[in-house]
């Protein structure tokens, strides 16, 4: 047996392995430059959006994204956590329903929804605070939060508007900086303080080994034409993001039935007026 022959053989083989695989990476490469990242293809969707009076005021991102899937379950508490929180382990609790706990102290009201969504409301009426700006108003939030337990770290503002020195502050769960839908942590304060918050947090468990390509935003984008809620807005910002959605459990009246589940990637198309949508194809 020729073991010098062999030897050429199999180094003839494995070079000629090697060039298929790099030319098959290659084609993939070039097959997920597709066609609607082009710039051409970016201006007739920004025209198909303005016969819809939809506007841009940012840029549409044109770069593939690739994301991991994450598993994520709502935040709970029980009374006696709620009572514990903000209250000292005081208050009295009633129980309306099977969904709904009411704990109160004093003026102060809390709706606990299914141990997943916290509603607080303050009915005080004295005045504590002179806020002058929206740094001083997110202090006052971020301090309320720290009060009552919660972690601040995985929180960021994602709308605020501000009337007659009242503040609306919305924020939003993010992981690994990547915002995390449906979840929210939204506040009404004033100079009397935190007059209510409004809560449903997602956890973050874990996240798959294996990425998702995201659908192209500019073709994803194309799905707002059919949607009339969003004709005469300004898209703001467009950006990924991670999406839970309880309707896939079939939670469509009450999500805060959902437990946890799957958020896979998607694009959060942000708009002028606070509202956004979470475009995505899976």
């Amino acid at each position: 047996m020729d073991w010098n022959r062999i030897k050429k053989i199999l180094i003839i083989a494995l070079v000629i392995a090697n060039v298929v695989l790099f030319c098959y990476s290659n084609y993939n490469k070039f097959k997920m430059r597709n066609e609607s990242t082009r710039i051409d293809f970016v201006r007739e969707v920004t025209a198909l959006l303005k016969e819809k009076n939809i506007t841009l005021d940012t840029k549409i991102p044109r770069r593939r994204r690739k994301l991991p899937s994450v598993l994520v379950a709502f935040e709970t508490s029980s009374e006696e956590d709620i009572k514990e929180r903000y209250f000292g382990g005081k208050g009295r609790v009633e129980r309306p329903s099977t969904d709904l706990a009411e704990i109160s102290l004093g003026d102060e009201y809390i709706n606990l929804v299914n141990g997943r969504r916290v509603y607080y409301e303050n009915r005080k009426a004295e005045n504590k605070y002179d806020i002058k700006s929206l740094d001083e108003a997110q202090k006052i939030a971020k301090k309320f939060l720290l009060d009552k337990k919660y972690d601040t770290r995985d929180i960021y503002l994602s709308y605020y508007d501000e009337s007659d020195g009242e503040y609306i502050l919305n924020y939003t769960k993010v992981f690994e900086n990547i915002p995390v839908e449906s979840s929210y942590t939204n506040f009404i304060i004033d100079k009397r303080g935190v007059m209510s918050m409004d809560r449903l947090w997602l956890n973050v468990l874990d996240k798959s080994d294996q990425k998702i390509y995201l659908s192209p935003a500019p073709r994803a984008l194309l799905s707002l034409l059919n949607k009339t809620d969003y004709y005469d807005k300004t898209i703001e910002k467009i950006t990924p993001c991670f999406y839970f959605n309880p309707e896939d459990q079939g939670y469509i009246e009450d999500i805060t039935r959902a437990v946890n589940g799957r958020a896979i990637p998607g694009w959060k198309v942000k708009f002028s007026d606070g509202e956004y949508t979470v475009l995505s194809n899976y």
